[in-house]
């Protein structure tokens, strides 16, 4: 820990001279005790290379980055590279259209939706898939950055690596950004806003700005017809049932947290709170729930075959398992008409049509249906008949298009 530790500001200059590089993703269960426990990506890689046939450093890319950073520096490292990887791809698939698929865990959906949102990155994205990713931040960042961190073994004081903590502009970019902290007034306050020892109110204020930036760039990328029709979609899998940090108390000298929010406990993975997992703008219904830890998110077996089946949805066509098709066809009759006089049916379907067939079935006595081709007149479809006194069924039905009917009747004068 004291090895990692940033002896200035991060200035997000891109090497900062002190020998540390991201060069590859964990792959096996690695454990820093209080801060850091992962189950490894190696599942979750293996998954997504053999499970769904992918090819290393083709159609599928890593992306180690320092997770000490400021979460900008890393989002545009990831500006740089991917539109060559995308590039690469396109030219290698033959498929001009191909988009990314990012599928992030914890801060790595951070600096992927900085990207996303901040850097055009929307533009070439299809979906954002995160693992537990603290959109809205983490209790632990609190506890970190207020109380320090250390372990201990018994009687025997492993290491304490609360410097090295407090030096990285990516925890208090981990900070929660909603009212957080019972300062002993009505309602909770934000950490942005409040007094708390060990909190640097104006870093904190600063990795709060860091989340407005990406909320306001994403609400003016919904403002353009390109975003909303073939934007980003984001799916978050977030982890539940386990005990989770989601506030906090401070007395004037110490800051507890607390596993409830507002005296209510609505759990999260362990890391992040289940409110934080969704972004503010996208649906509950898209997210998946599962309930595993947060360091299991990504290796746990229902969540990857959720995983992938939301990567295989462009695959399927359900287009080809419709049982009608999705036109429509406007109908208009008059509730009666007298025997004397033609009666008159108008349709207006959604899409053009050289002409549109219907069918009348007496409904009160046994006759023979009579049929009738409506053609256009005007706006509308139009067709005119004599009919003897009853009542009748008018039905349309067209390739297409979904079926439509009324009745009406018939009169004797």
């Amino acid at each position: 820990m004291e090895q990692l530790e940033l002896k200035g500001a991060d200035d997000e200059r891109e090497d900062l001279g002190d020998g540390v590089t991201a060069t590859g993703l964990l792959e096996n269960i690695q454990i820093v005790p209080g801060l850091w426990k992962q189950g490894g990506y190696s599942i979750l890689a293996e998954q997504l290379v053999s499970g769904l046939r992918l090819t290393q450093n083709e159609n599928y890319r890593e992306f180690p980055y320092d997770w000490r950073r400021n979460n900008r520096l890393s989002a545009r490292k990831l500006a740089r590279v991917v539109p060559e990887w995308l590039k690469i791809w396109r030219e290698k698939s033959g498929n001009p259209d191909a988009k990314v698929v990012f599928v992030v865990h914890s801060m790595g959906g951070l600096v992927a939706r900085y990207y996303i949102e901040c850097l055009e990155g929307w533009k070439t994205t299809r979906t954002l898939l995160s693992f537990g990713t603290p959109y809205r931040g983490s209790g632990n960042a609190v506890g970190f950055l207020c109380n320090g961190f250390a372990w201990d073994v018994g009687p025997l004081k492993a290491f304490d690596g609360t410097k090295a903590i407090r030096s990285f502009d990516s925890v208090y970019q981990l900070l929660p950004v909603y009212p957080f902290v019972d300062n002993g007034g009505q309602s909770l306050g934000r950490l942005s806003e409040v007094t708390l020892p060990n909190l640097d109110r104006g870093r904190a204020s600063a990795a709060a700005a860091f989340h407005e930036e990406i909320r306001m760039a994403q609400q003016q990328n919904a403002e353009t017809d390109a975003y909303s029709l073939w934007g980003p979609k984001v799916r978050p899998v977030v982890g539940i049932e386990q005990p989770t940090f989601q506030s906090a108390k401070f007395d004037g000298t110490a800051v507890t947290l607390l596993q409830s929010y507002e005296g209510k406990d609505l759990k999260g993975d362990a890391t992040v709170p289940r409110a934080s997992a969704i972004p503010l703008e996208v649906p509950q219904q898209n997210a998946s729930y599962v309930a595993t830890t947060h360091s299991a998110l990504q290796s746990d077996e229902g969540a990857i075959g959720n995983l992938r089946g939301i990567l295989t949805e462009v695959d399927v066509d359900m287009d080809k398992y419709r049982e009608v098709g999705v036109g429509t066809i406007g109908l208009s009759v008059q509730d009666a008409y007298v025997s004397s006089s033609s009666v008159e049916i108008n349709a207006m379907p959604s899409d053009f049509v050289q002409s549109i067939s219907a069918t009348i079935s007496r409904v009160d006595a046994q006759a023979p249906d009579a049929t009738a081709v409506l053609r256009p007149h005007g706006a509308r479809y139009v067709a005119h008949l004599r009919l003897a006194a009853g009542l009748y069924c008018v039905k349309m039905a067209l390739d297409g298009f979904h079926p439509v009917s009324d009745v009406f009747l018939v009169a004797d004068e």
